[in-house]
Formats: structure tokens, C-alpha cells, sequence
């Protein structure tokens, strides 16, 4: 049963990434004054929120659909880190990044569940050979 721990952990990671990602490209203004000033000196503030918002997009894709787990847990890992060490710190909403932080690094040593698309699509994929081959 445990599969289905990793399957929860994951998809509900991937809704947190993709409501901040679509919150981001929707509202970029009401992101700019959580970016470090540090940033404005080497970018525009409100490319730097879209960008942020396509990669949370990415990252909670790639979750809910269960592909290139390793890499975007710790892809995942990392960015919520630089957000807790970089910009809200020790902050309720800090605490709140760190503790995601966590959850997602737990999937990188979890790895991949049966529950991905990859396993789906190579189901569909047999179920046609084998109704062909019939």
C-alpha cells in the first residue's frame, strides 16, 4: 500500500507547484516583492516571475504525470530551498518552502511509483499488441 503514499505525495506536490506556477504568470506583480533586490540588478523582476512560473509549471507536470522523478525532485529540492534561504527565510511561509522542500527531496529516495505515465502509455501500448495479435 505503501505505492500509493508515493502516488499522494506526488501528485499533491505537483498541484502546489502548478497553482503557484499559474499564479505567477497570471499575477507576476503580486510576486515581484518576494524576489531578492539582489535580482534587479541582473534582470527584469517581472521575466524573472514568468520564468519562475513556467519552471513550477514544469515541475508540477512532470509530478502529476510521474516523469524524470530523480531529477525534478531534486530540481524541486533546490529551488524551494533558494526560496527559504534567499527570500522568506525563517517566515511562516518560509517554514511552510521547507517543509515542501523535504516532501519533494523524499521522491528523489522513493523513486519512480507504477503509477507514472510511462507505465500507462507501455500498458496501452501491450493491450493493442495483444488485441492486434488476436
Amino acid at each position: 500500500m505503501s505505492f500509493y503514499g508515493i502516488l499522494i505525495l506526488r501528485v499533491g506536490l505537483g498541484i502546489v507547484f502548478l497553482y503557484f506556477g499559474f499564479n505567477q504568470i497570471i499575477e507576476p506583480k503580486a510576486w515581484i516583492d518576494l524576489v531578492p533586490s539582489i535580482f534587479s540588478n541582473f534582470v527584469n523582476l517581472k521575466v524573472f516571475i514568468y520564468l519562475n512560473g513556467i519552471f513550477d509549471l514544469v515541475i508540477g507536470i512532470c509530478l502529476i504525470l510521474g516523469l524524470f522523478i530523480k531529477i525534478i525532485s531534486l530540481l524541486g529540492f533546490i529551488h524551494l530551498m533558494s526560496i527559504f534561504l534567499f527570500s522568506l527565510k525563517f517566515t511562516p511561509s518560509g517554514i511552510r518552502d521547507l517543509g515542501l522542500a523535504f516532501a519533494i527531496l523524499s521522491l528523489y529516495f522513493l523513486g519512480e511509483d507504477r503509477f507514472n505515465i510511462k507505465n500507462f502509455l507501455s500498458k496501452i501500448k501491450n493491450e493493442k499488441q495483444n488485441f492486434r495479435s488476436k
